[in-house]
């Protein structure tokens, strides 16, 4: 049997390279072992597994691996605790907060425990706190008894833990006052307990007090903080320092992007959402693990609100230059926040030009989107032209495809009321070779076309595919209709893994109606078309074996081809 840190350095390597195949195999394969052995197995790499499962957002694996350490009596009052995190990740609450509980009870009124069991004991009772949070934010009306009993458990918890140590463990006073908050406009009065505004003032003067000590904790604390006392401005400067931390993990974005959605109800309709989730989203985009989903009504508002949003961020910039007593944040923030959303909103333009493609409007087949012809081959000048699979739209029985004369297209971010429909394939290549259709539109519907997308940008195309150099993670980003709904663009695990000759190899996660979607690289420039996926797509460069993979073909691969 292997040692506990052979095991580790294993499965943190394919976790680095995103190759969740290879890390579902070696867990189960120690998994296996470890039940059908006594062999001593190390708890500090075995929590450093666990931990590694967590940042990449692997909660099932992380699960798996915590009930084999505890079933087989290797477990230790961290790994028990980061079983019950993987828990809660997955909605498993109940028995998340069965664990807790336990876990409190085994680490408190021991006068043997030392400082890793009082640790433990504070980090439990904060994820019992998170429990009963995450039970009450899931609720459809918090007003009836039981969920207002959730709501109370939460504050209490993580009341307990702050009044306990307040210059310490402000984490946890932040979600405090953020649950008061709520109740406040949930209608739920909350007796004998401070404010949510004056909790979040003694908060963020304790953070401000650390100054240059302070860690990404603290910042993240701090810009909620902001948000209780409705500081949009003081919030986006803590967040940008706070989501530019390298060793600010997906997981960590992705909880912070929770709070301020479930718990502070945030959108980018209020002047504190449009400056701060646009600013984690992006962030998460850079991250190994992150995964953001954004439905196609709210990119629209952002488009629509952009100009006002980047005069507040301006503004923003402005009021902390000026303001000489915050110079630990003048390292962090600067212009480049405001680099950031201008980087988002170019991925909000590249959904503009997107296409739900079915055989009516209610749901998708495909997707598909816009260019101008002459991307594709000269001859077609500036005509608009819609490009798919051809396992999408195609003349070909055999493709078993929506023909061009039964294809709705929709351009959900634009109006999604308004239909076109296609007179003529102009180009195809089948399924087996590029997988490619470009489309004609209706005389009378391009004339609509080309005045409900006047505003719109028509891609970039890149030349070139990006660099594949050792140990620098390319990534690519698919924007489609996911079975055939609503507009979403896939940031999750966007690593680009190979490619060759036409094919792009990428694990970009897609699900069926994304067939057709267009591929960018990180400038935003086209640079592919998706058109399949695999658990086990064969590797290219003649490299042996397969792997978990998504396959597009490069744009350029089609424009090399097309009429010849």
């Amino acid at each position: 049997m292997k040692t506990s840190k052979e095991y580790f350095d294993k499965i943190a390597g394919q976790l680095k390279v995103f190759n969740k195949k290879a890390v579902e195999e070696i867990c189960d394969k120690m998994i296996a072992e470890l039940y059908a052995s006594d062999e001593h197995f190390e708890a500090k790499y075995a929590e450093k597994m666990m931990q590694q499962l967590r940042a990449k957002r692997r909660f099932q694996l992380m699960q798996k691996v915590g009930d084999v350490l505890i079933q087989t009596g290797r477990q230790t009052f961290k790994i028990r605790r980061q079983y019950a995190q993987a828990l809660i990740d997955q909605n498993n609450l109940t028995a998340a907060i069965a664990v807790l509980k336990e876990l409190v009870n085994d680490t408190s009124n021991n006068e043997n425990n030392g400082e890793e069991e009082r640790e433990e004991n504070v980090e439990a009772r904060g994820l019992l706190g998170r429990s009963y949070k995450q039970l009450y934010t899931n609720a459809s009306n918090p007003t009836v008894a039981h969920n207002v009993n959730f709501l109370n458990e939460a504050i209490k918890f993580y009341l307990d833990v702050y009044t306990s140590e307040p210059n310490k463990r402000t984490w946890h006073g932040i979600n405090a006052a953020a649950l008061l908050a709520r109740a406040g406009r949930d209608n739920i009065a909350i007796e004998g307990l401070l404010s949510s505004s004056d909790l979040a003032t003694s908060i963020l003067n304790t953070i401000k007090d650390k100054g240059e000590k302070a860690d990404a904790w603290d910042f993240a604390t701090a810009a909620e903080a902001c948000v209780a006392l409705n500081d949009p401005a003081e919030a986006l400067e803590w967040m940008s320092g706070y989501a530019r931390m390298p060793y600010c993990d997906a997981f960590e974005l992705a909880s912070t992007l929770r709070q301020l959605e479930e718990v502070w109800q945030l959108d980018t309709s209020s002047a504190t959402g449009e400056l701060l989730l646009p600013l984690l989203r992006a962030e998460l985009l850079k991250r190994d693990g992150g995964s953001v989903t954004i439905n196609a009504s709210e990119i629209l508002q952002q488009k629509i609100d952009e100009e006002k949003t980047l005069q507040a961020y301006r503004a923003s910039i402005e009021k902390q230059k000026s303001n000489d007593s915050k110079v630990m944040l003048e390292k962090v923030f600067g212009d480049d926040s405001f680099k950031t959303y201008k980087w988002y909103m170019q991925g909000a333009d590249r959904c503009l030009a997107v296409a739900r493609i079915g055989r009516d409007s209610s749901k998708g087949f495909g997707t598909g989107f816009l260019l101008q012809g002459k991307v594709l081959h000269e001859s077609l000048g500036e005509e608009l032209v819609l490009i798919t699979n051809a396992h999408v739209v195609s003349n070909d029985p055999l493709q078993k495809a929506l023909s061009p004369d039964e294809a709705i297209v929709i351009f959900e971010t634009l109006n999604r009321d308004e239909e076109f429909r296609v007179s003529t394939i102009i180009w195809s290549s089948p399924s087996n070779e590029l997988d490619a259709t470009v489309l004609r539109f209706e005389e009378n519907g391009l004339q609509r076309l080309k005045e409900l997308t006047k505003d719109v940008k028509i891609y970039p195309t890149s030349k070139y595919l990006p660099t594949l150099e050792p140990g620098d993670s390319q990534r690519v980003y698919v924007i489609g209709h996911p079975f055939g709904g609503t507009m979403q663009l896939s940031f999750q695990d966007n690593i680009l893994l190979d490619y060759q000759d036409a094919k792009i190899h990428y694990r970009t996660p897609t699900e069926g109606g994304s067939s057709g979607s267009p591929v960018f690289n990180q400038q935003w420039d086209l640079i592919g078309l998706h058109h399949a996926g695999s658990d086990e797509m064969p590797c290219l460069n003649g490299k042996p074996g397969t792997y978990q993979a998504n396959e597009g073909i490069w744009i350029q691969a089609i424009r090399n081809q097309i009429f010849t």
